[in-house]
């Protein structure tokens, strides 16, 4: 074979090569880093093992089973900073039972299709019968963790009520808010009655928690960046969120690790009697 043969032959194994690479390239896997903060069980938490898990996980797994063209990593984040970091563009989205509120809809996407319905709940020290819901927390200390939907529901309750209740931030470690109200150095804590009902059990609190009198169920979402990337990815969570809805994959997860059917506003209604 003559050298011009053969460094036809090299150009040609070199271009089919690299084709294949780009259509190989073309099809892989797109990667989003899901931040959760893995400290909020049952919807949230890490195995002795250290992967994540909980109701989360198991829905995003879900999720992801149904992209053909999606993967998703997983990292644990500390609640206080858990939004820092997606604008600091550390992980693409969040997927931490989170709610809307008016400066989270300004700054962040939000999926369509909430994935879980949450339900106000108080944890207060066991022999009370003063405290039932917000109204009963007047000139009471309450704590909540900093930046969460629990911290949002009290300030605007004392917004609209002239600051009766007196707030305690805390980082977001639920287990912590529980020890103080069982200890006495708050009078209570706003937490979801599903997570307080896990952390009580497990942990073996002295206390009780009820559904506050006036909560009304809340959807909770998958929280994406404010960017094509993010428009991008909600499109397609969105569409597979409505189908696990609707096979009632979200059902079963939440029977799974919750208990209950809080896949759906009707189903947390009728829970409580309303």
């Amino acid at each position: 074979m003559s050298i011009s043969k053969s460094l036809l032959n090299i150009v040609k194994t070199t271009t089919i090569a690299t084709s294949i690479l780009a259509s190989t390239a073309a099809f892989a896997d797109e990667t989003y880093i899901i931040a959760t903060e893995g400290a909020y069980a049952p919807f949230n938490y890490v195995n002795s093992d250290g992967t994540p898990d909980g109701y989360d996980i198991a829905v995003a797994k879900a999720v992801d089973a149904k992209l053909d063209d999606v993967k998703f990593e997983y990292q644990t984040v500390e609640w206080s900073s858990i939004f820092a970091g997606l604008e600091a563009d550390r992980y693409d989205l969040v997927v931490s039972n989170v709610a809307k509120n008016p400066d989270r809809e300004q700054k962040y996407l939000f999926s369509d299709v909430p994935y879980a319905w949450d339900i106000g709940g108080v944890v207060y020290k066991k022999g009370r019968t003063d405290i039932k819901g917000l109204p009963d927390l007047k000139d009471k200390t309450v704590s909540v963790a900093v930046g969460s939907s629990n911290a949002h529901t009290v300030e605007q309750w004392n917004k609209e009520h002239g600051d009766p209740i007196k707030v305690v931030y805390g980082e977001g470690e639920v287990s912590k808010a529980i020890l103080d109200v069982q200890e006495g150095r708050v009078d209570a804590t706003l937490a979801d009655p599903v997570v307080a009902y896990n952390v009580i059990k497990t942990q073996g609190f002295d206390v009780e928690y009820a559904v506050r009198s006036e909560a009304e169920p809340v959807p909770v979402f998958w929280l994406l960046k404010k960017n094509e990337k993010g428009e991008k990815l909600k499109a397609k969570v969105d569409k597979a969120l409505k189908e696990l809805l609707e096979d009632g994959t979200l059902k079963k997860l939440s029977e799974k690790y919750f208990g209950g059917d809080y896949s759906t506003k009707e189903a947390v209604l009728a829970k409580v009697g309303k």
